[in-house]
């Protein structure tokens, strides 16, 4: 009962206040220590059911010592001294008085002092090594990452909350003070529409709860102050744009025809039609909903076929090739990898995995960001002899070097994703788009000689139930994780500039655990591998 109070204080007093920050967040961002978890919540569990074993026990045995006194209370009210003196005489009634006290109340009292919580709390406290226990910033991760799939797949309120997530059916309902969680995380992240439809589920599931978790009260006060807040910021939208509207008609009017030539919008990437950077969170949904924006005649040019990439060994044994685009080029080797090299990899990077970083402001160091929830570890060459054997298959495959000894590429990362686990959209290069002054000051002298990260070599090691794709919203299309797998493509073009329209982003995992390993490889050493272009363009 405590417990419930406690979890129920939790959740109804949480004001919409901004949302924290998940920078201490560590379990939910990595599906290897949700595992985990489970297990030390098995082990918890049997110690509960001991525990509770052992109550019932130690009830019982009072409930036995008070059912033998009630003989003696049939016998009269034992405050009278007179009954007392005839209990006392009665032969029968001091041998029960004799053995209550020396025998059955000694158990009471030796049981009473045994403290059986002992066990659930070691085994709380004895979860293994690199097993971490869920904190708040956690349980906010988690909500957060349920707000982001009900967001970029729209998934259906009424079947998520029920136990269907994308046709995914389970036993994991919710109530509606889950929903009631829920709502308020998305009021906090300003996702007033996800609000609405979050407390209005949760008033519906209030009525047909008869209001145990949360009332219909309660949540119609949440309720109301979301559509509030909803209406203000439509009206506010709309304010700013008649405001943009008439400033761009009193600029107009003040131009003349070359300036209006001159800043007229330029589109910057084509697919048939043409895309700018705000489509791109758009085109990134559509595609990791399985959505196709690549026009039927474009598909028709797609093929899969075999090649032999121009490696004598290859030639006896070519890689089977999936052709998503064509410029820039997006490919998918797939059976690159087997089950147990798989199995191997996995063993190797569990122990190194911690939470994934992001390069920081102004490409200056790393840090934690909530833009990609995973976590990552790095293999190096000398770790195993299958570390080095996939580099050399990949240098293969790719026709790049990745001489770890001449730095020509980066050590092996392997990332395992976590609850809705997600990249947004990003590129890999690194240093093409910073200025002459962030390389100077902010970049190390050593990423310097390596060279940019010329081209992405990435494995899926596992396959996905749902989700988890890798989407290219300028290119319109996505790839599909395939355990075994490698996805390949160029981050810069060949006069060496970046390809900007190879921007990319992990969609976010809906059911199942997703794993992925990526080879980084470098400038260096590439000029006697990949003809330099002299068109910017090429």
């Amino acid at each position: 009962m405590r417990a419930t109070w406690v979890l129920n204080c939790l959740f109804l007093t949480m004001t919409m206040m901004s949302a924290p920050l998940l920078t201490k967040a560590e379990v939910y961002t990595s599906i290897n220590d949700l595992t985990a978890v489970f297990a030390m919540e098995r082990r918890v569990v049997a110690a509960l059911t001991s525990y509770v074993d052992d109550m019932e026990t130690r009830l019982n045995k009072i409930k036995r010592y008070l059912q033998d006194y009630e003989q003696v209370s049939a016998e009269g009210p034992a405050t009278d001294e007179v009954m007392m003196e005839r209990l006392a005489g009665n032969p029968v009634h001091a041998f029960h008085l004799m053995k209550r006290i020396t025998v059955d109340w000694r158990h009471i009292e030796d049981q009473a002092k045994v403290d059986h919580w002992r066990g659930v709390e070691e085994a709380m406290r004895n979860v293994g090594v690199g097993v971490k226990l869920p904190r708040e910033e956690d349980l906010h991760g988690a909500a957060q990452a349920l707000i982001r799939l009900h967001d970029v797949y729209n998934l259906n309120m009424t079947q998520l909350v029920r136990g269907n997530v994308w046709g995914v059916e389970s036993t994991a309902e919710m109530t509606s003070q889950d929903c009631l969680f829920m709502g308020k995380h998305s009021f906090n992240l300003g996702l007033y529409p996800r609000a609405i439809q979050w407390f209005e589920e949760a008033y519906t599931l209030a009525g047909e709860e008869s209001n145990t978790t949360v009332t219909q009260e309660q949540v119609n006060m949440f309720l109301n102050t979301a559509i509030k807040a909803y209406d203000e910021n439509i009206a506010s939208q709309v304010d700013n744009e008649e405001e943009e509207v008439h400033k761009e008609d009193f600029s107009a009017s003040l131009r003349d025809d070359h300036n209006k030539k001159k800043n007229e919008k330029v589109p910057k990437y084509r697919l048939g039609v043409d895309l700018t950077p705000p489509e791109d969170a758009a085109n990134f949904q559509a595609l990791c909903r399985g959505e196709q924006l690549l026009n039927e005649s474009y598909q028709a040019t797609l093929s899969c076929f075999y090649d032999s990439r121009d490696d004598h060994y290859l030639k006896l044994m070519p890689v089977k090739v999936e052709r998503h685009h064509w410029h820039p080029e997006l490919l998918t080797f797939h059976d690159v990898l087997t089950d147990n090299e798989i199995a191997l990899i996995k063993l190797l990077a569990q122990p190194v995995l911690a939470r994934a970083m992001v390069q920081g402001a102004q490409g200056k160091g790393n840090t934690i960001s909530n833009t990609r929830t995973s976590k990552v570890g790095w293999l190096d060459d000398s770790v195993h002899p299958l570390v080095a054997k996939i580099g050399d298959r990949i240098q293969r495959i790719s026709k790049l070097s990745t001489n770890m000894a001449s730095e020509d590429a980066e050590l092996l990362q392997v990332a395992n994703y976590g609850i809705g686990g997600h990249y947004n959209p990003h590129h890999d290069y690194l240093l093409v788009d910073k200025t002459e002054k962030e390389l100077l000051h902010n970049i190390h002298p050593r990423e310097l000689v390596m060279g940019d990260r010329i081209a992405t070599f990435m494995f899926y090691l596992s396959d996905v139930t749902r989700g988890g794709a890798t989407a290219f919203p300028r290119l319109g299309t996505a790839v599909w994780p395939s355990k075994g797998s490698a996805a390949f493509w160029f981050n810069l073009k060949k006069s060496g500039h970046a390809d900007i329209a190879t921007l990319h982003g992990a969609c976010p995992v809906v059911h199942g655990s997703k794993w992925v390993s990526n080879k980084w490889i470098r400038e260096r050493g590439q000029f006697l591998r990949r003809k330099c272009g002299m068109c910017p363009d090429e």
